[in-house]
């Protein structure tokens, strides 16, 4: 297969999206698809997709000139997305084959019953060919992360994909789950399919991509085999200029020990954690999926119940039972799920800054709106968040400014201790280098952070120590010259000697 696109323009009202944009992909090929967050990546792959038509150029396959009105257009000549929410695809409660024939199970199996012996003997071929080894008979929601991301794979190779489209599939993946998946890329590009990787994580994209194709502002920046260019070239094309400094890490770490957790336990999550951090430090976690690395966060703000262990701040023990509680003892938590768990889509800039700290700017137990409005857009300047207006809804923002929002939220309740799990997940390269550059602002004003990251160079880089996990328990501290991501990985998967 060849998919060729021709001088492809799309405007949103007055907003010209893409202006001219020509890409061509082969079979047996892995082309990535980089930019920044607004580039036009997404429009792009909804033109792909059928979701979107261009108001103008043209798309060929092999050759031949094809209208792709509707997503199931697309998907007749075997074209298949894998969005990076791809878990709203899944049905939890369903099996694993079910799951896998959710279109058109009932064609294949059964015109008014399905047959699921039948079902599940397709199921299991279909994972067969992708290295799937769960249980088609098992119900989704007993699969890993990484087993979903395959069940979509073989999801689509179950419509006789000829294409697949992968948007920031690594996204909520740790370091072993991802090399899988890189293993199932490679055989699907053996087998002949074309690949669109699309990802912000360049280490990825120099890895396991043939040709590398840069968006920005809608136009193609820079196009190349991965083989002729540097990481410093793509993200130069991307952002339009050099960004010299990317892990602008200092050491400002004190004597001062701000956070200690001792024997500390959570039911069925981690247990015999010690942790000390001090003021100034940056002390990271890190581990595979499922290590309890993330669940030591939400403990210490709150979200988890502590079954056994202690906590002291600043020498005083302190009990950390709910998030107010956690808030109320200068704890901030940045969450990884910003669109979840983080931010109110729906409200603006301002109020998402403010809220958790409404007492600050209601001192008659009303919000004085005036107020409100000068501390949101102190932080709106200092953390250089794009934004038309500090009223704008904050889902109009791209991820990276969301991102900032949520920081900014936490920074103006000028905590003690800052949390933050996985700070840079789905933010383009520009905005990780702002938030970067604002954790290390955070570090140098005396906040003790703990960063837990499944991105091991930006947890080496940003780190001062990394505390390793394993099975929910703390199992190397690295420092130093220690400190390295081969060191990282090597405890994570108990292969350490």
């Amino acid at each position: 297969m060849i998919l060729q696109l021709s001088d492809i323009h799309k405007s949103f009202g007055d907003v010209e999206v893409l202006t001219g944009v020509n890409l061509t992909v082969h079979g047996g090929e892995v082309v990535a698809l980089v930019g920044e967050n607004g580039a036009g990546k997404s429009t792009l792959t909804r033109i792909i997709s059928g979701a979107h038509a261009p108001d103008h150029g043209t798309i060929s396959i092999d050759g031949v000139p094809v209208d792709l009105k509707v997503p199931q257009d697309a998907m007749n000549h075997g074209i298949q997305v894998i969005y990076q929410e791809f878990l709203h695809n899944i049905f939890p409660h369903l099996s694993v084959a079910e799951n896998l024939f959710t279109l058109d199970g009932q064609a294949e199996f059964g015109r008014f019953f399905v047959h699921k012996r039948r079902m599940i003997e397709r199921a299991r071929d279909l994972m067969d060919r992708i290295g799937l080894t769960a249980d088609p008979a098992a119900p989704a929601e007993s699969l890993s992360v990484a087993e979903l991301q395959m069940l979509e794979i073989a999801k689509s190779m179950g419509h006789s994909s000829r294409m697949l489209i992968l948007d920031e599939p690594t996204a909520a993946l740790d370091e072993q789950e991802s090399e899988r998946l890189f293993e199932q890329i490679e055989a699907l590009r053996a087998a002949g399919l074309c690949i669109i990787y699309i990802s912000h994580r360049l280490e990825e994209v120099f890895r396991i991509c043939d040709r590398v194709v840069v968006l920005r502002n809608g136009t193609v920046t820079l196009e190349g085999p991965t083989a002729a260019l540097s990481e410093r070239e793509v993200v130069t094309a991307m952002v339009g200029k050099t960004i010299d400094d990317f892990y602008p890490k200092g050491h400002h770490a004190t004597d001062d020990v701000v956070l200690t957790v001792t024997d500390a336990g959570s039911s069925e999550h981690f247990d015999g954690v010690n942790l000390t951090v001090r003021a100034g430090e940056v002390l990271g976690i890190g581990g595979v999926l499922g290590c309890g690395k993330g669940s030591v966060l939400r403990a210490l703000f709150g979200l988890l119940p502590l079954s056994r262990g202690s906590v002291t701040i600043g020498g005083r023990s302190v009990t950390l039972s709910t998030p107010r509680r956690a808030i109320a003892e200068g704890i901030a938590y940045v969450t990884p799920d910003r669109q979840g768990e983080g931010l109110c889509m729906q409200q603006s800039v301002t109020a998402n800054i403010a809220l958790a700290s409404l007492d600050r700017f209601s001192p008659t137990g009303i919000v004085e709106s005036r107020r409100e409005r000068a501390g949101a857009e102190g932080l709106i300047d200092s953390l250089r968040i794009r934004t038309a207006s500090p009223e704008a809804e904050v889902g109009r923002l791209s991820g990276g400014n969301q991102q900032k929002v949520l920081f900014g939220r936490w920074i103006l309740t000028s905590p003690r201790v800052l949390l933050m799990e996985e700070p840079t997940r789905g933010v383009d390269v520009g905005a990780k280098a702002e938030i970067y550059r604002i954790i290390n602002e955070q570090a140098a004003a005396g906040v003790a952070i703990i960063l837990v990251s499944s991105d091991l160079p930006e947890l080496v880089a940003m780190s001062d120590r990394v505390a390793v996990m394993r099975q929910g328990r703390i199992v190397a501290e690295l420092s130093g010259t220690e400190l390295t991501q081969q060191n990282v990985l090597e405890f994570a998967l108990e292969s350490a000697t």
